[in-house]
């Protein structure tokens, strides 16, 4: 007999410890198929609609909502009467705030949690209670009246909702109007899936790397260039290689005022090239972000006829930049600045020639007064650091950088910013102020110290 009842004892603990497992089981299985009914948009979170409940009187009557349907849980476990009273008095202190996410497709609370207020916006805030991930079931405690009310936002609120900015590099046209430095992209190819060749009209004024700028250079170039992507991005700063051809036009002056005495002019036709690319990483795969460029201007046709300078009744002196050659090396994304975007630093040589000519329209000849001196000896030669900020992507764009250059036969230098502002990518600005320090200004003339200040909007249309 004492073996029976030990024996039925034994079964009865199995079957109560079985039941309770089966029962655990079946919650637990129930919650998966309960949850996977719902269309899971993790991926969108940050773009729903979130907000703070911090109106005081609509949080009481929530929270005491709450306290009369026994609704609140920590770790899915009832609280205790001393800790709901000791968070009531949270709420009589105003310190209690409710936060609140609807669905990304439709107008229902996916979301709703209380939180002490010095948990707003801190990256895993630590909650009153357990958030509500249930709408239905957040209607039912609430009742619809108040429910309804939480999803009109008729009270005060702080809205958390976030602007979603998407930035996107156009691939089929792309057309950026900016006098300073225009591109316009007509044609565009692949040879895979990834890559994209994207063949562009661009424009060129003026060179500050060489302090030669185009407010004196009397000069523009235009030409061609054709960019490669070995994958396609939506930073464009991410090309693998670019190469540009181009010549040049004469340009007047952007303003009416007195000219040098001896003034900067265009005295041929020149060839434009500059290549520039991602090659560091060939030469070890750690080596990404640096961009080097290659850059030169070569003049292969002189002007020699009276029809070039036929203006001119006198004979006058002038001078002349034939030919310059720069070589520079960018690194990117040195380190981050928050929101404010990316520092970046390069450096370079620059090393311009400057020809003495002189125009005589009686003989309708040009002369170099600099005849004798040999073609290197012409070159002056540039050292120059660049270093800001860039930032690509969100609602403002922005490039913010500072140019120190020296010369090294002459003994001075140049300083300058660049500052190109833009709204989402399709409004802004360009300006770019340079000035010079020890110049011997009797030896050279303003297009060599004098201080310039330019600007142009940008228009950019894209897609």
């Amino acid at each position: 007999m004492k073996k029976f009842n030990l024996l039925l004892l034994v079964l009865v603990f199995f079957q109560n410890g079985f039941s309770q497992e089966t029962d655990s089981n079946t919650v637990a299985h129930l919650k998966k198929i309960y949850n996977s009914l719902e269309y899971n948009t993790i991926a969108f979170n940050d773009l729903k609609e979130q907000w703070i409940i911090n109106d005081p009187v609509f949080i009481r009557e929530i929270y005491n909502r709450f306290v009369v349907r026994n609704a609140f849980r920590i770790n899915d476990k009832k609280v205790t009467r001393d800790y709901i009273e000791q968070k009531t008095q949270d709420i009589y202190e105003g310190n209690i705030l409710i936060e609140v996410r609807k669905r990304y497709y439709d107008d229902e609370i996916e979301f709703f949690a209380f939180l002490p207020e010095e948990e707003i916006n801190q990256p895993n805030p630590k909650f009153t209670f357990d958030p509500f991930v249930d709408g239905f079931y957040l209607r039912e405690v609430l009742n619809d009246k108040i429910y309804d009310k939480v999803r009109n936002r008729d009270y005060y609120y702080d809205n958390l909702t976030k602007t979603d900015y998407d930035v996107k590099t156009g691939y089929y046209f792309d057309l950026k109007l900016n006098l300073l430095d225009p591109e316009i992209m007509y044609w565009n190819t692949t040879s895979n899936s990834r890559n994209k060749y994207l063949l562009s009209i661009f424009g060129k004024w003026g060179d500050e790397r060489i302090m030669q700028p185009g407010w004196y250079a009397n000069e523009y170039i235009v030409g061609s260039k054709v960019t490669f992507f070995s994958n396609v991005s939506n930073n464009p700063q991410n090309y693998t290689y670019s190469v540009s051809l181009g010549t040049n036009f004469p340009a007047s002056q952007p303003f009416i005022g007195t000219p040098p005495a001896k003034p900067l002019y265009v005295s041929g036709k020149a060839l434009y090239v500059k290549i520039s690319g991602d090659v560091m990483k060939y030469i070890d795969e750690s080596l990404t972000d640096f961009d080097l460029s290659i850059e030169s201007k070569y003049t292969f046709v002189d002007n020699t006829k009276a029809l070039d300078y036929g203006k001119y009744l006198t004979k006058f002196d002038f001078y002349s930049n034939k030919t310059y050659f720069i070589i520079e090396l960018k690194k990117r994304n040195l380190f981050n600045l928050f929101d404010f975007g990316d520092f970046e630093l390069g450096g370079g040589i620059g090393s311009p020639d400057i020809h003495h000519l002189q125009y005589d329209p009686a003989s309708a000849k040009i002369s170099d007064l600099d005849g004798t001196k040999s073609l290197f000896s012409k070159f002056s030669h540039f050292a120059f650091v660049d270093f800001g900020v860039s930032r690509t992507g969100g609602l403002i764009q922005h490039n913010l950088n500072t140019l120190i250059g020296y010369n090294v036969q002459g003994g001075f230098g140049y300083f300058g910013v660049k500052i190109k502002v833009m709204l989402s990518d399709t409004f802004g600005f360009d300006i770019r102020y340079f000035n010079t320090y020890g110049v011997d200004k009797k030896k050279y003339e303003p297009w060599r110290y004098d201080s310039f200040l330019v600007f142009s909007p940008i228009l950019r249309i894209n897609y």
